[in-house]
């Protein structure tokens, strides 16, 4: 174990913000345009800032990450043994706890552990936008494909019904 109880180190500490951000796919105009194969332009509402049935709203939250070196006192250690040999926990403030990956002497050691956390986190939520880009892209194919299919479908109601309405008037008139 490197640390004892009652040492003073620092923590390095990487929390989020929740922020606001312009929709990355519709770019805050509340909708898309999408090229169908035969050269087609369909818009549709953005379904990426809509959140849950909402309509969209030209943003969406995302985190922020923000980095400090914390100085905490050890108050409690607990040590577990296993395949992987001895590890070791060591708590503060508390019932705050962590690994001696996170834990250093010196406040700029902290501060270069953090900023190494928050390079990765920034990297997976980049990672993870790209994913849904991609994703939704294909989301909104599917829905136009839908969407016309039913007003082919509901035009040909239409017309089936304004001929019947006809029919009807004609067969009233030779009553």
């Amino acid at each position: 174990m490197k640390f004892k109880l009652g040492d003073t180190v620092y923590y390095a500490k990487c929390n989020y913000k929740h922020i606001k951000k312009t929709c990355p796919i519709c770019f805050g105009k509340l909708k898309v345009t999408l090229i169908l194969g035969n050269d087609d332009l369909v818009v549709l509402p953005c379904n990426y800032c809509a959140p849950g049935y909402d309509p969209p709203c030209g943003f969406v939250e995302e985190y922020d990450y923000v980095v400090a070196a914390q100085m905490v006192t050890i108050d409690r250690v607990t040590t577990e043994v296993s395949g992987k040999g001895e590890q070791g926990t060591y708590c503060f403030n508390g019932c705050y706890g962590a690994d001696e990956s996170l834990l250093f002497l010196t406040k700029e050691e902290a501060l270069s552990k953090a900023q190494e956390i928050k390079a990765q986190l920034d990297q997976d939520q980049a990672t993870r936008a790209e994913y849904i880009k991609k994703d939704k892209q294909k989301s909104f194919s599917w829905n136009a494909g839908y969407h016309i299919r039913e007003a082919k479908r509901g035009r040909k109601q239409a017309e089936y019904h304004d001929s019947m309405a006809v029919l009807c008037k004609a067969r009233a008139k030779g009553e």
